[in-house]
């Protein structure tokens, strides 16, 4: 059996990978009756909820996916007119935002399903505005106005509103706050008006600038899950805005444009190696861009470009400004239909496994056989799969990830075959044939004196009697008899692989 599965693996090696997998989707998100303008903010992890802002009236909603669509809801506001919603938890239960209330002051919201908008106050003034909230929807961050001024802060459940202070100029805006809640990025005032920069917030260390890119202002709108790596936008020496990266160890860093001389980042993915944002093109629009970085390197793409097969002929994504932790999940607006719409863009190519599986000894109907299928790596099993074989012993493993995978198959009274290796690169796999060995009743993976015994115990019987085990059926005719016998003789002391 091991020969054979090397044998099967090398097989794989060879096969023909000739069709793609399942494509990338872009949906554009509905709008509230009788709006005709609507804007996506922030995902969830899985990209089940997305929430923004929507007319008619400006109104803070949620989107959520039911099937291969999503429902729009209006989230309400605090009395007052309008609503805007700018940030979601990780499972989309939390969300936070602008609502005016019943005298139209701008106040700062947390929304949940039990307890709908909840005004989070002030720190002393009239007006408040939440951006972002941590993973668990415990921590949230904006800007408030204060006895002294515009301040950022932090709110959580246990502490209520905490003034994060400022780098000295007597303003400060909290924009985003890492997934774990400790980190919370924003721009402060240094010394107005020449120097304005992006700044990075801890408990332990306060407020501290990470600077700018060589012009005045600096704007520090996201950062990744632990709050290392952080992604915004800054004026250059030249007074053009650029997209950055920060981290401690690098700097600010400059991510480049898709050709103009202005670009913005607004998103960054839990690994800081995914931003998201826009940029000027040569031609001068507005184009949804995303940095990818690895090993000190930066790519840049128009999302028009690397997407085009999905959008329309007269649709633009001008702008991303959320991402989900694992870069899956890109959220913001564009123009379509004339207007101006969000939109979810699911970046994610997953392609199929198939092949076909000889059941040996076996007269019955193998389309009622569950296949057991693990899909490995490294040793461990990522994924497991019940596959059902078609009338020809066809199989098919949908919405494999790319990767290289070690595929376990086992059947009920059949040995385990490992198929070692299979690559996952940019298409189907096919032609990944294996052939299972047969007589293994008591599911121990061998055949042994252990399944004569099984065999034994159920003999002469059929469906029905009091003795009867489908596991002593070897060859599926629904009777227990001497060529059962016959087959686990032939394949006595045969091992399946591990």
């Amino acid at each position: 059996m091991k020969r054979f599965a090397a044998m099967v693996a090398a097989m794989v090696m060879l096969a023909c990978c000739a069709r793609w997998g399942y494509a990338q989707k872009l949906i554009w998100l509905p709008n509230l009756p009788g709006g005709n303008y609507n804007r996506a903010w922030a995902v969830s992890a899985d990209g089940s909820v997305v929430v923004g802002e929507a007319e008619p009236s400006r109104r803070a909603v949620r989107w959520t996916r039911r099937g291969a669509d999503y429902l729009v809801e209006d989230l309400g506001t605090l009395g007052g007119s309008e609503s805007w919603a700018f940030g979601v938890s990780a499972d989309g239960s939390v969300v936070v935002g602008n609502a005016r209330d019943g005298s139209q002051a701008m106040r700062a919201y947390r929304w949940t399903r039990e307890t709908g908008m909840v005004d989070l106050g002030t720190l002393g003034g009239p007006q408040a505005q939440a951006f972002g909230v941590s993973a668990d929807g415990s921590a949230v961050v904006g800007v408030s106005d204060s006895p002294v001024g515009i301040r950022a802060y932090r709110w959580t459940l246990t502490g209520g509103m905490e003034n994060l202070g400022d780098l000295g100029g007597g303003a400060s805006v909290a924009y985003n706050i890492s997934a774990d809640g400790q980190v919370v990025v924003g721009i402060s005032v240094k010394v107005w008006p020449t120097e304005i920069p992006a700044f990075r917030w801890t408990a332990l260390t306060g407020m501290q600038s990470i600077g700018t890119l060589g012009g005045v202002q600096g704007e520090a709108r996201a950062a990744s899950a632990d709050g290392s790596a952080i992604a915004g936008r800054s004026q250059d020496a030249t007074a053009q805005w650029r997209a950055f990266h920060w981290t401690a160890s690098t700097g600010m860093r400059d991510l480049g444009t898709l050709g103009g001389v202005t670009a913005e980042a607004y998103a960054i993915n839990a690994d800081g190696s995914i931003v998201a944002g826009r940029s000027r093109t040569t031609e001068g629009p507005w184009h949804a861009a995303r940095w990818k970085l690895s090993d000190g390197s930066v790519v840049v793409e128009d999302l028009n470009v690397v997407y085009a097969s999905l959008l329309g002929s007269n649709d633009v994504l001008e702008r991303a400004l959320g991402v989900s932790p694992d870069g899956r999940y890109i959220v913001g607006s564009g123009s379509h239909e004339g207007a101006t719409r969000a939109w979810i863009l699911d970046t994610r190519v997953a392609y199929s496994i198939s092949g076909n599986i000889v059941l040996r000894d076996f007269t019955g109907d193998i389309t009622g056989v569950p296949i057991a299928a693990q899909l490995r790596q490294g040793g461990i099993t990522v994924r497991s799969e019940t596959i059902s074989l078609d009338a020809n012993g066809n199989y098919t493993i949908p919405d494999v990830e790319p990767g290289t995978y070690d595929i376990a198959f086992k059947a009920s009274h059949w040995l385990r075959v490992v198929v070692q290796g299979v690559q996952v690169v940019n298409a189907d796999v096919t032609g990944v044939d294996v052939s299972l060995t047969n007589g293994d009743i008591d599911g121990d993976n061998e055949v042994t004196l252990f399944d004569f015994g099984g065999l034994v115990a159920a003999f002469g019987s059929m469906p029905g009697d009091s003795n009867w085990n489908p596991d002593a059926d070897l060859d599926g005719d629904l009777e227990v008899t001497l060529f059962d016998f016959g087959v686990l003789v032939r394949n006595f002391g045969a091992i399946g692989d591990d």
